[in-house]
């Protein structure tokens, strides 16, 4: 008795053209286990990152009408024609579309990839990140698959730089998700990654005029009160650099610096007298000084300012020990922003002039840091600027920016 082959499908999309793509292939010939199926999970593409979760069953069926080679051969067909269509609609997708392996080498990419590095697919195939960016940025690249690899999970959305052939950066945004075979393994991944540098400099382009606004601010009150504001300026270039050793990224830098250009902001509303007074402030005065911390948060609360910003603001006068003011927090409960602005706050603070003491100097400011670190100070942020100002001479290098 002769057999044809009957086929169930359940689709969303075109799944065996997925699987051409991927590597996975059907049996060839005839005569296919009873039962055979597979599943393709977690399928993204074009602008959409589509979820596919698709189905396809073959079974046996006796019957004297046809020959199984033929419906075989339909198949095929099928497959081949279903395979051009979405190789052509990669193609034209205007973002960087690639499947990698599960040893990251890349094994398929579109139109839009490949031209973006000026090479053909052919050229691509079989090769890694390392082949194509910069050591450091391929790593990251690696990381991130392996990632992928490893636990399941996608990453969505994550916004980096990426170095060109030409020697200019692009700001991106990359998607990668897991590839699982029909046992829910993972065997590969696949990443989109748009290019969003237009955006990126709308964005920047903003920020230079928020900033810009600030620096004028900064310069009137200084005008006013040239101890306080000259103060959050030198903060800020200390802060930022600290940061940077510490590896943070970029937008959390900038907030950190928004931070301390804004962190004595409330001090417009002390008297100038209390604040330029030459001798000891009396408790009173004293006491008003200290409100500035909450004056500073409330007027910048309403305000949408990233959330870490008047937090950051109202904790910096706050000490690991819960010594500090004005709420007593200790350790874990002070946010790690601000204990950098606080110690950038002492550094600048003790080593400049005040109208009611001379300069203390470099050595007694360290000194200072050295025997408070992991008390008063976060040990490691003291760590970091020791270890910055030892490597400038033992001079403050923010006199130098």
């Amino acid at each position: 008795m002769g057999a044809r082959m009957r086929f169930d499908f359940n689709f969303r999309f075109p799944i065996l053209s997925i699987c051409f793509l991927l590597g996975v292939r059907l049996p060839t010939g005839v005569g296919l286990p009873s039962g055979f199926y597979f599943t393709l999970y977690h399928c993204f593409l074009a602008n959409y990152m589509v979820y596919c979760s698709s189905y396809m069953k073959i079974k046996r069926e006796p019957t004297k009408n046809k020959k199984p080679r033929r419906s075989y051969k339909n198949l095929k067909s099928t497959l081949f024609l279903e395979r051009e269509l979405l190789q052509n609609i990669l193609d034209n997708i205007p973002d960087a579309i690639y499947f990698k392996d599960a040893k990251n080498r890349i094994i398929r990419v579109n139109r839009f990839y490949a031209e973006g590095f000026k090479l053909t697919p052919e050229d691509i195939i079989g090769k890694t990140d390392f082949d194509f960016f910069p050591k450091d940025q391929a790593q990251k690249m690696f990381e991130d698959d392996t990632y992928v690899l490893k636990t399941g999970k996608p990453i969505i959305g994550k916004i980096e730089r990426t170095l060109l052939p030409n020697g200019t950066y692009n700001c991106v945004t990359t998607t990668k998700i897991p590839i699982k075979n029909k046992e829910c393994k993972v065997i590969g991944t696949l990443g989109v990654t748009r290019d969003i540098t237009a955006y990126d400099n709308s964005e920047r382009t903003n920020l230079d005029m928020i900033i810009n606004s600030l620096k004028v601010l900064d310069k009137i009150l200084e005008t006013k009160d040239p101890y306080t504001f000259g103060h959050t300026r030198r903060v800020s270039l200390i802060a930022e650099r600290i940061a940077k050793e510490l590896g943070w990224e970029e937008n959390r830098i900038l907030e950190l610096k928004m931070s301390a250009e804004l962190h004595d902001i409330g001090k417009i509303l002390i008297p100038l007298e209390i604040l330029n007074k030459p001798g000891k402030l009396s408790d009173l005065e004293y006491k008003m000084v200290q409100e500035h911390v909450q004056q500073s948060y409330d007027m910048l609360m309403p305000y949408s300012f990233p959330s870490q910003l008047p937090e950051a603001i109202y904790q910096h006068h706050e000490r690991l020990d819960g010594k500090g003011y004005p709420r007593g927090l200790a350790a874990d409960k002070i946010l790690p922003e601000a204990k950098i602005l606080a110690i950038c706050d002492v550094l600048e603070a003790m080593i400049s002039h005040r109208p009611y003491r001379q300069a203390l100097g470099i050595d007694v400011t360290l000194q200072e840091l050295r025997d408070n670190a992991g008390n008063k100070y976060d040990k490691e942020v003291v760590d970091v600027v020791l270890k910055i100002i030892s490597e400038n001479n033992n001079k403050p290098f923010w006199s130098n920016s």
